[in-house]
């Protein structure tokens, strides 16, 4: 028997469900069931079902109340009268909301060392969970109980959420809780986790935007800011660091369907990473095809919990068509997930494996470096921590790793015979089950290789010819590639079984899969590859359904797909062997044409008033309807497809989308701060322009790249650029773009405080912006003179010229005010009028929050602190400087230093100088637009 309190009281004997009848009946169970098996008195209970009264008759009346009690028990002997009053006897497990209490007090025992347990346990004792406890009886004893299993139950989803938060779940954490907020609008708590969910999810906007609507809502209802956690969250996700909040990536690929075999290597690997040694390394060793990137997937997936702090994973590319990676990027890219903003990260190879290695000390994280080409390709990647275990799979024994790092190798050969015949017959389904005795020459031909094995198993599942057939026809197949290939090497089978395979594709699927060999990148969209074959995303999804079927391409997160890397180099050299150098052309060039087209309406939607979206407006062309969120995330996914499509542009002699792609990627570059990329595809362009005297593609590429070396303080290159791209720009006769070029020419000068050069620069961009009518332009130009007029002590200039520049870009919707605003509260601030410059900053740090643009924030608080310190209003300053240090620390700016200075200052109750003590490292209010 069991009984439910968890919502209206029943009582559930098998399939039988009673609910007691009448208001009296509800409370008398109810009450028994509060003091499960133990007595209740009298007067309890009578209190209970009669208060306020005074009948001498409620004991006997309570008699007739238990007698029709017990009928609905159906067991008189459960309940029972002692010498304490009434019992009900209920047995372990039998009551529910002592059953949900249970499971989440074990969960509170796991939360520490067990989150995806912990969560578990707590969505089990949450399914129990059906409404309002006791059915809402307005019984004082029930009340309170009701409110007490409440709150637990509340917490309980708290504790669940931090459980998912920290097994890296975020996105399924931020939809759950963006409706469960809506039941609890003043539970601070919930809306923390929100907001942490969605700033491990890269939604920081929406993450404040949730702050905000909270803070409305506490102030409208009950009068009260947040509390301290919800504003600590609020600060530090706009310094990009909340505390508590860093990001728990979680990266691992698919697990592998129907995994069979290995257990011998998966239990060695569970053995390894329980060890305690000083630094915990495996390598996975062995030829292509034998399923090492599978073991590991899969060994992750199962041994992910004991990774709380989250699971980077990377394909290193090693035996790829491409270069392999290098390790500069693959760290950037490893920074970038831990949390670290694109501006942050180090330039040098060493100073990113340094930073790498500070934040993930003490971690326990896994690392899974998928397809190493050499130990010296990953040595910059390994952690410098036994909490971290890093796991390697490469064709190489990666002997150096093993002799001077400790790594433990693990050799990973032809399936087990008995794993082979399972993993065969439990994919190949029916075909094969009527034909046992092929199973043995079967996997003697696949060689026992689980990439041969699956594309045998689905083709026999598939087809309509017998196994006898397909056996057959496998032969044959292999006695054709027998003369091409070394005689028993591994890959002669993996190859046999690729020929085989594509031989049963049909005509068209045939060809989507050759042109596969031509894609320059690693993983594509759909709507790439249909560019490639000339036919539509529904055809192009079509055929890669039959690809899928047929094992010759996977599919991975997001909807996107790529190729085993030894699929990779068959269906290249098919493409060489089976289509003529104009084919091939006309393929790649119908891809170029879809990056130029795609990356520049993208580009336009990250900005819209950049020269590409005027000129595309101009010619009547619409960008595609999309946010700049949903830019950015295309860019980000197709960033290195875009790069690699750069150099394939080129190898290819095709200048011009090798110059279209880049130009298209300069805002996003800009913003992101993939530095290497950027200049990487930048360099490579620019050589084919030069080769080419294209004197546009030249202008515009110089320009691109010397913003990106004033970026990383290379000044002298970035002069060198920019004057380039000047005669270039003249050469085109490019007005538009000279003007730019001279403004961005500028901020370099201006950032190393060559004020007459800088001054000479912005003036004659300003008098082109003039002559062309570009308000955008005057009003950038404007401010930038402005602050140099500024820095130069000529103030009442420097007003004028500011607040023309504030009356050009009234109404803008580009956020250049934003810059001007700074300017002229820099301006007050040098002439001594705080309250002025404290209302100046507070306006242009509301927009850089609104745009998201964490790095001019923090200059803008850093100002904002030193004016408020002015005038005396101590505390707000120090929270002001505090959060710019954090967020300048973060971001490697030398201003940092300085703030700290003024902190201490702050703190030591004097009142910190002013002036340009902090502000003079970077004049950080200038303007450039990137997208020119």
């Amino acid at each position: 028997m069991e009984f439910e309190v968890l919502g209206p009281i029943k009582v559930r004997d098998g399939r039988t469900v009673t609910a007691p009848k009448g208001r009296l009946q509800r409370t008398l169970l109810g009450i028994l069931l509060l003091r499960a098996s133990r007595p209740v008195s009298v007067d309890v209970l009578t209190d209970a079902l009669w208060p306020d009264s005074l009948d001498p008759r409620a004991a006997g009346r309570l008699q007739l109340h238990v007698h029709r009690l017990r009928g609905v028990l159906g067991d008189p002997d459960r309940l029972r009268f002692g010498s304490g009053g009434y019992l009900l006897d209920v047995g372990e497990g039998e009551l529910d909301a002592a059953r949900m209490e249970a499971l989440f007090d074990e969960a509170d025992r796991v939360a520490l060392t067990e989150p995806a347990g912990c969560a578990a346990l707590v969505r089990e004792g949450l399914a129990l969970w059906q409404s309002l406890p006791y059915g809402g009886l307005d019984v004082p004893l029930l009340v309170d109980e009701s409110a007490r299993l409440t709150e637990r139950k509340l917490a309980a989803v708290e504790q669940l959420y931090e459980a998912e938060l920290e097994c890296g779940r975020h996105a399924l954490v931020a939809t759950e809780l963006t409706d469960l907020v809506r039941h609890y609008p003043l539970r601070e708590r919930l809306y923390a986790l929100l907001m942490t969910a969605l700033y491990r999810s890269q939604r920081q906007a929406e993450a404040l935007e949730v702050y905000r609507d909270v803070r409305r809502r506490l102030v409208a209802e009950v009068g009260l800011e947040p509390g301290s956690e919800l504003r600590e969250l609020e600060r530090g996700i706009l310094r990009g660091r909340p505390a508590g909040v860093a990001r728990v990536p979680a990266q691992l690929p698919h697990d592998v369907p129907s995994f069979f075999g290995r257990t011998a290597e998966l239990a060695e690997l569970d053995g390894v990473a329980a060890t305690g040694s000083a630094q915990r390394i495996c390598v996975l060793a062995g030829a292509g095809g034998m399923g090492k990137t599978a073991l590991a997937v899969h060994w992750a997936h199962r041994a992910r919990s004991r990774f709380p702090s989250g699971q980077l994973f990377v394909d290193l590319g090693g035996y790829g068509q491409g270069a392999p990676e290098c390790a500069e990027e693959v760290l950037a890219g490893f920074l970038r997930a831990l949390g670290v903003a694109g501006q942050a990260v180090p330039k040098s190879l060493a100073e990113r494996a340094a930073r790498f290695r500070t934040l993930v000390d003490g971690k326990r994280m896994l690392l899974v470096l998928d397809n190493a080409h050499s130990a010296e390709q990953i040595l910059p990647l390994l952690p410098g921590t036994a909490s971290c275990f890093v796991l390697v799979t490469s064709r190489d024994s990666l002997a150096g790793l093993t002799a001077l790092h400790g790594a433990h190798r693990i050799p990973v050969g032809e399936l087990a015979e008995d794993a082979a015949h399972e993993l065969l017959t439990e994919l190949a389904g029916e075909g094969l089950a009527s034909a046992p005795h092929h199973v043995e020459p079967l996997t003697r031909r696949c060689a026992r290789l689980p990439l041969a094995l699956r594309l045998v198993a689905e083709a026999i599942r598939l087809r309509d010819s017998t196994v006898a057939e397909v056996a057959a026809e496998l032969d044959s197949e292999q006695g054709r590639l027998d003369l091409l290939e070394v005689e028993g090497h591994p890959q002669a089978s993996v190859r046999a079984v690729f020929s085989w395979s594509y031989h049963r594709l049909d005509e068209d699927a045939a060809l989507l899969f050759r042109l596969c060999g031509l894609f320059p990148g690693k993983e594509t969209e759909v709507l790439a590859l249909a560019a490639l074959a000339g036919i539509s995303e529904a055809e192009t999804r079509d055929l890669l359904g039959l690809l899928l079927a047929a094992h010759l391409v996977d599919e991975v997160e997001g909807g996107r797909y790529r190729q085993h890397d030894l699929l990779r180099a068959y269906a290249a050299e098919l493409v060489a062997e089976e289509h003529t150098e104009a084919e091939r052309d006309a393929a790649l060039c119908r891809l170029f044409d879809y990056y130029t087209l795609r990356a520049t309406r993208m580009s336009m939607a990250l900005d819209p008033q950049s020269r590409l979206a005027v000129e595309a407006a101009d010619a009547g062309t619409e960008p595609a309807p999309c946010t700049r969120t949903q830019a950015m995330d295309w860019f980000e996914a197709e960033r290195s497809n875009l790069v690699a499509a750069v150099d394939a542009a080129v190898t290819a002699g095709r200048r011009e989308p090798a110059s279209a792609i880049s130009a298209a990627l300069l805002s996003y570059f800009y913003l992101s701060k993939h530095w290497d990329d950027w200049i990487r595809c930048y360099r490579t362009a620019l050589v084919a322009a030069e080769g080419a005297a294209d004197s546009t593609a030249q202008a515009v590429l110089l320009n691109g790249l010397g913003v990106a070396y004033d970026d990383i303080g290379r000044f002298a290159d970035a002069i060198a650029c920019h004057g380039e791209a000047v005669s270039h720009y003249a050469k085109a006769d490019d007005r538009k773009g000279q003007a730019w070029n001279l403004n961005n020419l500028g901020v370099v000068y201006d950032n190393i405080k060559c004020f007459p050069e800088a001054l000479d620069c912005y003036t004659r961009a300003l008098e082109l912006f003039r002559i062309m009518g570009d308000e955008r332009g005057i009003g950038i130009a404007l401010n930038n003179l402005g602050d140099v007029y500024r820095q130069s002590g000529q103030y009442e200039h420097a007003s004028r010229l500011l607040h023309e520049a504030l009356e050009v870009q009234r109404g803008g919707s580009d956020g250049a005010q934003r810059m001007t605003l700074c300017t002229l509260g820099d301006l007050h601030r040098d002439s001594a009028r705080m309250n002025e410059a404290v209302a100046d900053y507070e306006t242009a740090l509301e927009i850089n929050v609104e745009l998201g643009d964490r790095w001019r924030a923090a200059t803008v608080l850093m100002r904002l602190g030193e004016a408020l310190a002015a005038l005396g209003r101590k505390s707000r300053a120090e929270a002001c400087l505090r959060e710019a240090l954090a967020v300048l620390t973060e971001f490697g700016d030398p201003s940092a230093e300085q703030v700290k200075a003024k902190l201490t200052v702050l703190e030591a109750g004097r009142t910190p100088g002013l002036g340009r003590a902090i502000t003079s490292v970077s004049p950080l209010a200038v303007g450039r637009a990137v997208g020119a």
